[in-house]
């Protein structure tokens, strides 16, 4: 029983400290510190990955235990708990400072919203959790707000997904990922936000105009290559 207090003593001080960084995190980019709050972010991350990454552990024996059932799962935490769900905000976060002008990394904005849509893989079917090698066991009788909050969650990753790949000009993906941040919404009768409306809208505009500059390239192309095979029959 000691032992048990003391494993949760120490989860506690590891969500509390992951938690302080966020917290510092969003206080340096409501002040328009991007750069700072990416580090921030980075050092949460850094704390997460003690008990989400597989390492030599020592004595600590609350983390032997945690990794031994991760690794069970491929690798993945099929437990919906508050440090997950920190740890999913935060690479969020991440990949929104990414996009900012004084950073402006779209590849690592890209992948901090793939990392956070692969931690959410486990919680993405209603009222079931998926488990095993591949993920391919069902833990049933999950209560729906998991699949709730995993599901506002997905929305929220999708859109940080497309805003990396419309800043990447990769419209069509774009618009995919945008279009499933709002069936992620409706899965669970949330509003889909304004926010994703209007980056959707964008998506396709902007992609609709790359298709026409390339029609006419095209179009150009070929009949510059006419003209060419005429000046030949002349010859």
């Amino acid at each position: 029983e000691g032992q048990s207090c003391s494993h949760t003593h120490a989860w506690d001080i590891l969500y509390q400290t992951v938690t302080l960084l966020k917290e510092a995190g969003n206080e340096a980019l409501k002040s328009s510190q991007p750069t700072l709050a990416a580090q921030r972010y980075d050092k949460a991350v850094n704390y997460c990955s003690i008990a989400y990454l597989n390492f030599p552990v020592g004595n600590s024996l609350f983390l032997a235990e945690h990794q031994y059932v991760i690794s069970k799962n491929s690798g993945f935490e099929c437990r919906w708990n508050p440090l997950l769900k920190q740890l999913i905000m935060i690479r969020l976060n991440l990949s929104m400072c990414f996009l900012k002008e004084e950073l402006k990394d779209t590849k690592e904005a890209l992948s901090q919203a793939n990392l956070a849509l692969r931690a959410l893989r486990p919680f993405t079917e209603k009222g079931v959790v998926l488990t095993g090698k591949k993920l391919s066991k069902k833990r049933k009788d999950e209560p729906h707000e998991t699949f709730k909050e995993a599901k506002t969650l997905q929305a929220k990753a999708y859109f940080r997904l497309g805003s990396a790949q419309l800043a990447a000009t990769d419209f069509e993906e774009a618009v995919n990922s945008f279009d499933k941040s709002a069936k992620c919404s409706k899965e669970v009768d949330l509003q889909v936000e304004d926010a994703v409306v209007r980056k959707l809208n964008e998506a396709k505009r902007r992609r609709k105009e790359k298709k026409e500059k390339e029609r006419k390239k095209f179009k150009f192309m070929f009949s510059s290559q006419g003209d060419d095979d005429d000046g030949d029959l002349r010859l």
